[in-house]
């Protein structure tokens, strides 16, 4: 492995653990998982029986990068050197890259929680990840990683918009990385802010940040945006009064918009002031799209048999009542 990444090394068969350091930085492993107690008298009861263990691995300072059991059992066993690699020239983030994949080809398996953190970090100092590459050192799927660097890039990027941290906090994972893929930087403002505000599902997050990066212009996309706004009036006060958000009631919110638009005529609806039509436009453009959605699921998963016709008594006794 360490010929695979070019490294420059020797083998040492009795290093001097006296000699070794613990320092921050090298690791990706969590200071609590470290050679946890029960596999160390493991390890150390199979090394009196003669098992032979990988050697541990250090850098040129003897600064500790792999071994953290191996290491903590031979100690427990009264040795005082151990077989270990001395790696020239890596910096902190090869070490932790390099820790990463022995303890997940060798070693017990690294947490979510420590492969992210790691990730996390080398998108910090800068590096561009190859998600391929880190699926196969971690065993971490592709998918998972990409959003996890999704979510880091939107805090980062909520953090120059100057969104605040409550809001950020105010969003799960999967929609922070929804609205990452926003492409038009006051879009992906106005998109943060009013998903937070009304704890949008991330199925609407995702839809309305679809709809704004298919916008023709950026106007265009703001009046998208504007419109879930405006549509969502009732979830932001409620949000901001410390209540969730209310879900419409099921067979009545619909229908009585539905009802209430079908009451307008086509030139009813064309009777917009001259200022408020490019606005109004895109609203009904909007509208017009989710009518296209609704009426292709509803054919699909709604029963459409039509009801049977009223018999002569219903008739009779529904004209005899009106």
């Amino acid at each position: 492995m360490l010929k695979a990444r070019a490294i420059d090394f020797e083998f040492e068969p009795n290093l001097a653990i006296s000699e070794i350091r613990e320092v921050e930085g090298f690791q990706v492993r969590l200071m609590r998982h470290r050679a946890p107690k029960d596999q160390v008298s493991k390890y150390a009861t199979a090394m009196k029986h003669g098992a032979t263990f990988p050697a541990i691995v250090v850098n040129e300072n003897f600064e500790k990068i792999d071994g953290n059991t191996r290491l903590e059992a031979r100690i427990k066993n009264g040795g005082d050197t151990i077989a270990a690699y001395i790696l020239f020239g890596v910096s902190a983030l090869d070490a932790r890259s390099l820790s990463v994949e022995l303890n997940q080809s060798n070693g017990l398996a690294m947490t979510d929680e420590e492969i992210r953190r790691f990730i996390d970090g080398a998108v910090r100092a800068g590096q561009e990840p190859e998600v391929k590459a880190l699926a196969r050192m971690t065993g971490v799927r592709d998918t998972k990683i990409t959003r996890w660097i999704a979510e880091f890039q939107f805090a980062a990027r909520a953090g120059k918009a100057g969104i605040g941290d409550r809001y950020v906090a105010a969003l799960p994972g999967s929609a922070r990385s929804t609205l990452q893929s926003t492409r038009l930087a006051a879009v992906f403002e106005a998109a943060t802010m009013l998903a937070a505000e009304a704890k949008l599902p991330v199925a609407q997050v995702k839809r309305i940040v679809s709809q704004a990066n298919s916008a023709s212009s950026e106007r265009q996309a703001l009046a998208i945006v504007q419109a879930e706004r405006d549509a969502h009036a009732d979830e932001i006060r409620a949000v901001a009064s410390g209540f969730s958000p209310r879900e419409a009631p099921r067979s009545k919110g619909s229908a009585q918009h539905i009802g209430g638009l079908m009451r307008f005529e086509v030139d009813e609806l064309l009777d917009v002031a001259p200022d408020k039509q490019y606005d109004t436009f895109q609203r009904m453009k909007l509208l017009r799209d989710r009518l296209d959605i609704v009426v292709a699921r509803a054919e699909r998963e709604w029963d459409l048999t039509p009801p049977p016709a009223p018999t002569d008594d219903e008739t009779a006794l529904s004209g005899a009542v009106g």
